[in-house]
């Protein structure tokens, strides 16, 4: 983590900058240690950590490695050719060495948001309570601990074995970090002990924001109910996912319908600033030019499984020689995958899981409530099934249509589907007459740590074979 202290040092002191907060100490140099930003912040000003918390460094560039290894597209040789950043090449054909030497926004950007999180806690821990206050405190308070949970789900669905009940007790998960003091000699947790730390602070954070926000950078406890539900399914715990998507749609469940969206449009969905409203909160992964250039192109069977009336086809892609690329970011951008949380990937846990559960009458209604939107007006016929099998294979069909580039879900869910032979898949890509392929369950669905990191702190590397 010493490396992170002095890139995490310079985000914090930028982000001072910026919320004008250099306005309570005399000398900037004070801002350069990340114990003397605490020290000198003057503790009644709740505002100043809710401006720290509203920096884009804790909603942006949230990863790009893991859409490169998992998104469901193709690179031509010429495109894969003029790809310059080694890192990006190495990720796109599962290389056992990919870094060469570059360190990964994965780990950096996500701890920057964790060490900002502890700022703002501590910070505030030393503010006393009053009702005029209280509102802007739990908001900073709630929104420190979702950060910190969403961060470290991100961190540990990265850097750490797919959560297995029979051995996240003895698997490696990431470093925790729970405090603005950095280890002098850090270590990494479980998987067992991320996932409580994860879930503890998504729990604080449920019980104390507010169910809603205007601002979609801003957590809410629907948001932080609905990251609960998406820990849960990943746990496999799908009477508590089932739970808490069910407690998130009650708070707010609205859908677009396709019908009124221009499909055919270059960038057919809502920005940040125009806000899209299936967005519960928005965040975004890492952008890039080859998701979306000429010379890319997606999965022809994905591509394939969308029927004519099913608008996310025109939505979704565009063609360029026959070959479909993809569009429907839900940023609202040309090649930034949406990386934050929206109602219909809720929909479809809380279809999953009911499913799971054995109660697939329900299971189908929740889906044919979302794809009901997504069909061009008076075209589509509800799924119906015989049995709970069906309904879930059914769920994860449509879960690759809804999310190809959504966060990390593709990466997530191949990760966990893999177990189940039902659904697991071969992954291949060819580049200059050479096919690479990625085995379920292989090794390689773990991303080595930076090769820095290691050096510097001598915690244990990922195996990659």
């Amino acid at each position: 983590m010493r490396l992170l202290l002095k890139n995490i040092s310079t985000i914090i002191t930028q982000t001072l900058l910026v919320c004008t907060l250099l306005t309570s100490c005399k000398k900037q140099q004070e801002w350069l240690e990340i114990k003397s930003n605490l020290n000198s912040v003057t503790p009644e000003r709740i505002n100043e950590f809710q401006a720290l918390l509203d920096n884009d460094v804790n909603f942006m560039s949230k990863g790009l490695l893991t859409v490169i290894s998992a998104a469901p597209y193709y690179l031509t040789n010429e495109q894969f050719n003029a790809i310059t950043v080694g890192i990006e090449r190495n990720t796109y054909t599962w290389n056992k060495q990919i870094y060469e030497g570059r360190f990964s926004a994965e780990w950096e950007n996500n701890y920057a948001t964790i060490a900002i999180a502890n700022i703002a806690l501590e910070g505030i821990s030393k503010i006393p309570i009053t009702a005029s206050n209280r509102s802007a405190y739990n908001q900073v308070k709630g929104t420190s601990h979702f950060f910190r949970a969403s961060s470290y789900l991100n961190l540990v669905q990265a850097f750490s074995k797919p959560f297995d009940a029979n051995t996240y007790n003895i698997d490696l998960g990431v470093i925790l970090q729970l405090t603005p003091e950095f280890n002098e000699q850090p270590k990494r947790a479980t998987v067992k002990q991320c996932y409580e730390q994860i879930i503890e602070d998504l729990t604080i954070a449920a019980s104390v924001l507010p169910n809603l926000t205007d601002n979609q950078i801003r957590p809410s406890s629907t948001a932080a109910k609905a990251l609960l539900a998406n820990v849960y399914l990943l746990m496999e715990r799908w009477d508590l996912a089932e739970k808490f998507a069910t407690e998130a749609l009650s708070n707010y469940a609205i859908l677009m319908d396709f019908n009124t969206i221009p499909i055919t449009a270059n960038i057919p969905f809502a920005t940040l600033q125009n806000k899209n409203p299936e967005v519960i909160y928005y965040a975004e992964m890492a952008g890039s030019s080859n998701f979306v250039s000429n010379g890319s192109f997606i999965d022809s069977t994905l591509y394939q499984s969308y029927q004519n009336n099913d608008l996310r086809k025109t939505a979704f892609f565009r063609l360029f020689n026959n070959r479909p690329i993809f569009k429907g970011f839900y940023t609202g951008k040309s090649s930034t995958p949406f990386g934050g949380i929206a109602t219909n990937e809720i929909y479809l846990i809380k279809a999953e899981a009911l499913a799971r559960l054995g109660d697939y009458l329900s299971a189908m209604t929740v889906l044919n409530s979302l794809l009901q939107k997504r069909w061009r007006t008076g075209t589509f016929s509800p799924i119906t099934v015989s049995n709970a099998n069906e309904a879930l294979s059914k769920i994860i069909t449509e879960r690759q249509k809804e999310l190809p580039f959504t966060s990390n879900i593709a990466w997530c869910d191949l990760r966990r589907l893999n177990k189940d032979v039902r659904f697991a898949r071969i992954l291949k890509r060819t580049v200059l007459n050479t096919t690479y392929e990625l085995a379920p369950n292989s090794s390689k669905y773990v991303l080595p740590i930076p090769d820095e990191e290691i050096r510097l702190t001598g915690i244990p590397q990922n195996i990659r074979e």
